[in-house]
């Protein structure tokens, strides 16, 4: 896909609110719609386009590759400790959840928002800047892989 940001005539950063990219994708659609003389293939793009910008992690990356910044399959790494820390969370996470039910749940849902909005927090000056030294570039990576284990264990609550 090309440049969801440019398909969607947005500004190339990280900040984006969902009201913003919503009425650019209405208003690119209007004229893309295969009704309106458009094409499929071009609506098409332009849904693509949305669902990558309206995700948070994705928008992350992206903004990440287009500063030149490594990709998760070029660098895995994690802070010391991250792993064992998030075992150890996530049987506390399950024990909580077995006794307590839907309230531990939502608990534990509403802290996963908290990190991974101080995660995002951290990194969007990075992000939505038009560049980005070495170092940032991959402390931006380390971040954003703490921030997909925190997705992918709000995907299990």
């Amino acid at each position: 896909m090309s440049d969801p940001f440019a398909l969607l005539q947005l500004p190339s950063t990280f900040t984006l609110s969902s009201d913003a990219l919503d009425l650019a994708w209405m208003r690119a659609s209007a004229t893309a719609h295969p009704d309106a003389g458009g094409s499929v293939d071009h609506a098409a793009q332009l849904n693509e386009a949305r669902e990558l910008l309206a995700n948070s992690e994705s928008r992350a990356n992206l903004r990440l590759n287009m500063l030149g910044g490594p990709g998760a399959d070029q660098d895995q790494r994690l802070p010391d400790g991250f792993l064992m820390e998030m075992l150890e969370l996530r049987e506390r996470i399950d024990a909580e959840i077995e006794s307590e039910g839907k309230p531990a749940t939502e608990r534990w849902q509403a802290w996963v928002d908290t990190e991974c909005t101080k995660s995002y927090d951290t990194i969007t000056p990075v992000l939505d800047a038009e560049t980005a030294s070495e170092e940032d570039r991959t402390g931006v990576r380390l971040v954003l892989n703490q921030v997909r284990y925190l997705e992918r264990l709000r995907e299990q609550l």
